[in-house]
């Protein structure tokens, strides 16, 4: 008889709680298998389309089994290797680091208490973009939620340029997603996103009790006294596009006591 079974966060509907049991399982061997063979393999074939395919499908997994920890980390590892094009000396041992807290997290290594936004500022931060000087990177995450182009590299580079460790999401629900699990100190949304608004976005995130304390802004273009822009929250600064975008970042991070 089909079964409803609660597990690991999630529910899952319409099969036995054993053939959920197996599927789980079998999705776990899987996954531990694979991560054993690109242990063998990262340094010799540099096969990042293939890590690129794991990494998007374990999340996809991971979230369908209400796997909360593996899924994070798979999703930090897939923007990591979005961040590289390359398999080099330099990269090897943040691929080996995102390995091994696979592995925890498949064997069930970090615990049922870990706390994901702990373990991801544990993980490698993305590579610095060409032209950030190699200064001390500083324990502040700020994510992007915003489509990989020429804008989103600038908005990254004078992150990292302030030593902040950056993520890049391109979907606006992985992003809130993201933003519960790993409490990012500030959050930078692009006002057009596919499928919901980045003001629609800052908007949840800056009103919910779970999230309102998460500094957000807002980057767009718009005019000054756009309709959709007074919807936003007064807590949420905007930052424009060309050549106010250097005062209005400074004034956004200051607004949010991160200067």
């Amino acid at each position: 008889m089909a079964q409803e079974k609660r597990a690991h966060g999630g529910v899952i509907t319409g099969a036995s709680v054993e053939m959920i049991e197996y599927m789980r399982q079998d999705f776990l061997d899987g996954t531990g298998q694979k991560l054993s063979e690109f242990e063998r393999v990262i340094t010799h074939d540099g096969d990042l389309d293939g890590l690129r395919y794991f990494a998007f499908e374990t999340k996809g997994q991971a979230r369908n089994f209400g796997m909360t920890l593996l899924a994070v980390i798979a999703a930090r590892f897939e923007d990591y290797l979005n961040a590289i094009d390359h398999v080099s000396d330099w990269t090897v041992p943040g691929l080996r680091a995102f390995i091994d807290a696979l592995h925890s997290a498949v064997d069930g290594g970090f615990g049922d208490d870990a706390d994901p936004s702990q373990i991801v500022r544990g993980l490698p931060s993305r590579p610095r973009v060409l032209g950030v000087d190699d200064n001390a990177i500083l324990d502040v995450e700020v994510m992007l939620v915003m489509p990989h182009n020429s804008q989103t590299a600038f908005v990254e580079r004078e992150m990292q340029a302030c030593g902040y460790r950056t993520s890049i999401v391109t979907s606006p629900f992985e992003a809130f997603e993201q933003v519960v699990r790993t409490r990012p100190d500030m959050v930078i949304i692009s006002a057009v996103l596919p499928g919901l608004s980045g003001i629609d976005l800052a908007t949840a995130l800056a009103t919910m009790p779970e999230t309102r304390n998460t500094p957000v802004a807002v980057l767009t273009s718009l005019d000054h006294n756009d309709d959709n822009l007074n919807l936003l929250p007064r807590s949420v600064p905007v930052i424009r596009k060309g050549d106010a975008f250097g005062d209005d970042l400074a004034k956004a991070m200051s607004h949010h006591f991160l200067l």
